[in-house]
């Protein structure tokens, strides 16, 4: 089941992928030698994968650093740090919420000089307050792996859409530990500086 979601969800990057590829390419190209740092705001829409219907609705917020930037020592690939907050508004039993943090890798690959293909994982932890039998309890761990592309706008500017699945769990910290997995699709922008 998990393997037919991940490939539900490339088959949409590779279709986002190339429905804006071709354009893209024709317009602004990135400024690497900018890239030392990031910042982001993405909005997701994520529904979980089993047991009682959970839809989430997110904001976002994200800073990175590089740690080698694309079109450097590596090449066109790039490897930085990242540090990503989530706000969600979830729509269960009744209306609930989550609120977290997820420190992660991002590992990126410069396609184009105006695309930037990435993927990024890591591990961090949420509250949340969801009236829904899938969620047993309100502190959670919450590994998460995902990818997606930054589409120049500006040398700086980016369009981004990515991908991303999410495992919650309390780590086994209560005896009842039920799996909350959700599949999420993002869009936002990223400046790179």
């Amino acid at each position: 089941m998990v393997r037919h979601m991940w490939g539900n969800g490339l088959m949409v990057m590779v279709l986002a992928a190339c429905v804006l590829l071709p354009e893209a390419v024709l317009g602004a190209e990135f400024d690497v030698s900018k890239f030392n740092q990031e910042v982001g705001l993405r909005f997701a829409y994520g529904k979980n994968t089993q047991k009682a219907t959970v839809h989430l609705y997110s904001l976002l917020p994200r800073w990175g650093i590089f740690l080698v930037a694309p079109g450097k020592s590596w090449g066109p690939f790039g490897a930085s740090f990242v540090v990503e907050g989530i706000a969600s508004i979830a729509g269960a039993e009744e209306v609930g919420f989550e609120l977290g943090v997820t420190p992660m890798l991002k590992f990126s690959c410069l396609l184009f000089p105006s695309v930037l293909a990435y993927i990024e994982g890591g591990a961090g932890i949420i509250t949340e307050s969801i009236d829904s039998p899938a969620l047993a309890h309100a502190f959670n761990f919450t590994p998460q792996a995902g990818a997606g592309f930054d589409i120049a706008l500006t040398p700086q500017v980016a369009l981004s859409v990515a991908y991303r699945f999410r495992h919650c769990s309390n780590a086994g910290i209560y005896k009842e530990n039920p799996a909350f997995n959700v599949n999420s699709f993002q869009a936002g922008l990223n400046y790179y500086y």
